[in-house]
C-alpha cells in the first residue's frame, strides 16, 4: 500500500489557520510534506517554510504531497478539514 497522498488547492482560497491545523496534524505523524508550484518545489522542515510557500506563490494552482504512516489518516483528515482541495 502506497504511503503517499498528495492534493492539489488554490493559495489564494484556502485559510492558513487550515494549514497551520493540517501542518501539526502532519508533524504527529512525522510525515514528510512537499510542496510545488510552477517554479518552486521544496521539502517542508518548519511550519514557517509551509505558510510561506502559501503566502507568496503566485500560481493558481499547487500541489502538496505527503508520505509517510498514517496516510489513510491523513486523507480523511484532508477531505474533512480542507474543503476547496483536489485529491490528485
Amino acid at each position: 500500500m502506497p504511503n503517499i497522498v498528495s492534493f492539489k488547492f488554490n493559495p489564494t482560497e484556502l485559510k492558513l489557520n487550515k494549514f497551520i491545523d493540517f501542518y501539526g496534524y502532519c508533524t504527529q505523524w512525522n510525515q514528510n510534506i512537499y510542496v510545488y508550484g510552477k517554479n518552486e518545489a521544496q521539502k517542508v522542515h518548519r511550519l514557517s517554510e509551509l505558510l510561506s510557500f502559501i503566502l507568496f506563490s503566485h500560481d493558481h494552482e499547487c500541489l502538496i504531497v505527503i508520505e509517510g504512516s498514517g496516510i489513510n489518516e491523513t486523507r480523511d483528515y484532508i477531505s474533512k478539514h480542507l474543503s476547496g482541495v483536489q485529491t490528485a
